[in-house]
């Protein structure tokens, strides 16, 4: 079975604990395609438009950590994962998400338990109501306490089990 799920991301380490936890949570016989999906509202001025590069503005919104993060989850779910990509949706409307989606094939959304994205670009917005009002099933996965780790932020965090003991 093949599975292309849409998991919105603010190019942080949390977000790719989300790939982390739903991929987890998969049957291992499941093929999955990953698109991490980020809303960024387009500058309209001509010179804008003109020098537009999709390429070139992922290279700028993901950091090295966020890199070296979605490598280190392609090599541990190679089995699973068939592909993971980063994307941009800067549609205004839900029929422009809803184009998108099809264009895409998505077949589920996953998101966070508490999602409180952290965006670093003034032009990002949240996805969360386009997610609500498309139809398509949404799964939720993570935790919903906030454990404090000294990996917070770093590659390392991809390694950390979200384990309680009391």
């Amino acid at each position: 079975m093949e599975k292309t799920v849409l998991i919105p991301t603010d190019f942080s380490i949390a977000s790719l604990n989300i790939v982390k936890n739903y991929l987890s949570m998969q049957s291992s016989n499941t093929r999955i395609n990953v698109i991490l999906l980020h809303g960024l509202h387009q500058n309209d001025s001509i010179t804008s438009l003109l020098f537009y590069s999709k390429r070139r503005l992922l290279e700028d919104l993901c950091s090295k950590e966020f890199r070296e993060g979605c490598t280190v989850l392609k090599n541990k779910y190679a089995s699973q994962l068939r592909t993971m990509k980063t994307d941009i949706f800067s549609g205004l409307t839900q029929a422009a998400f809803d184009q998108y989606a099809e264009a895409n094939a998505i077949t589920e959304i996953c998101v966070p338990i508490s999602y409180k994205p952290n965006f670093k670009n003034k032009n990002s917005f949240n996805l969360l109501p386009y997610f609500k009002v498309s139809g398509l099933p949404i799964e939720t996965a993570g935790s919903e306490t906030d454990i404090p780790m000294p990996e917070k932020g770093k590659v390392a965090e991809l390694f950390f089990n979200r384990v309680s003991v009391s």
